[in-house]
């Protein structure tokens, strides 16, 4: 296994900062995912890591040893492309004996091969093995690229997006056998992937980075319920979490947010806001409310509901997405069932006991 630390590394490509003086730690045996949008550096990270790259400032240590310099055939790292990286016209077998080649030492055929089965058998391509790979499908061509990382029982795994071109059928029971993967070989993992799912269901840690910027690293759960900005706050979750600019108004001894471009949208939260919001009286801000945490009725009841109508219904799944309009705002709110809503009903929300992400206006979280 390995423990892998990056010292404020930079990488430049002509003008193009692709990473910005990025410093991190990822521990021994750890699954380290690494989320954010396509231009963000993960691909880069890789790639400095796997010594395919090599910064333009900054150092590599792998077990406390400074890699740097280190070239990518002898750090015993293997690395999985988003594009397989398999040789088409080679059988399955033939692949899987490649990285073989690029050792210092050469192994014996009779070693090779009881390494090959050892892989094969674990993910389920035995029979596979003397096709060629042209005539696999996708899901089989991803489990021949997760084979071919793993013959040489690296120290290391580096995953870049290796479920993007997976069928969506068998991308979850994929993302199961990964991460049972890698606590059967207990081998350190950095997982890089542009989707919040397959972070929050893989990672021990995640890192979220934008324009070569790390964003936050935290647990799944403090990534998702403890965002550290409004970029964070955006990027995991489904239906995007709704964003809304408030001022922070006092009405006696109650706290309420109030649009400033739309006086009739305001609402005095029940939360446990209140201290931070105290805090903020009289400026604006920037409050994020995940759409499932947004109460609705069909029917007129208590003064904290507010009444609207429903702009649009989309189905996800069991449940359904619906979108209002309050002025210029637009809401999503999660159903609780798969229920069509049509356009035009009328619907009553309820936003003043929902959690709130607080956030200033330049991005960041409000303590």
């Amino acid at each position: 296994m390995a423990q892998v630390a990056l010292q404020n590394i930079t990488m430049k490509f002509d003008s193009v900062i692709a990473l910005q003086d990025l410093s991190l730690e990822i521990e021994d045996g750890e699954f380290f995912v690494i989320l954010g949008p396509a231009g963000a550096g993960k691909t880069t990270i890789l790639k400095v890591i796997a010594g395919l790259l090599k910064p333009t400032r900054g150092r590599v240590y792998i077990n406390g040893l400074d890699v740097t310099n280190v070239p990518a055939n002898l750090r015993n790292i293997a690395m999985t492309f988003e594009d397989y990286a398999l040789y088409p016209t080679f059988t399955v077998y033939q692949n899987l004996q490649n990285p073989f080649g690029a050792l210092k030492n050469r192994l014996p055929k009779e070693e090779v091969d009881q390494k090959i089965h050892q892989i094969v058998t674990m993910l389920q391509i035995e029979h596979l093995l003397h096709r060629k790979v042209d005539q696999l499908s996708g899901g089989q061509k991803q489990r021949v690229s997760l084979a071919r990382s793993m013959v040489r029982q690296p120290r290391l795994f580096l995953f870049d997006e290796p479920l993007s071109h997976v069928d969506a059928k068998i991308r979850h029971s994929m993302r199961a056998e990964l991460h049972r993967l890698a606590s059967v070989l207990a081998t350190t993992t950095i997982y890089v992937t542009h989707d919040y799912v397959e972070a929050l269901s893989l990672g021990d840690r995640i890192m979220v980075i934008d324009k070569g910027v790390i964003q936050q690293i935290g647990t799944p759960s403090e990534i998702y319920h403890n965002p550290k900005n409004e970029f964070v706050a955006k990027i995991v979750g489904q239906p995007t979490i709704n964003l809304f600019t408030f001022q922070v108004m006092k009405d006696k001894e109650r706290l309420i947010l109030q649009d400033p471009t739309n006086p009739q949208f305001s609402f005095s939260p029940k939360g446990q806001a209140g201290e931070i919001l105290a805090k903020n009286l009289g400026e604006t801000i920037r409050v994020g409310i995940r759409p499932q945490d947004i109460r609705y009725s069909f029917t007129p009841t208590n003064q904290d509901y507010f009444v609207s109508k429903v702009d649009l219904f989309e189905l996800w799944g069991r449940r359904g997405m619906v979108l209002i309009m309050i002025g210029d705002n637009p809401i999503r709110i999660l159903t609780q069932s798969d229920e069509v809503i049509p356009a035009g009903q009328e619907i009553w929300l309820n936003i003043s006991e929902a959690p709130l992400y607080l956030i200033n206006l330049a991005g960041a979280k409000l303590e």
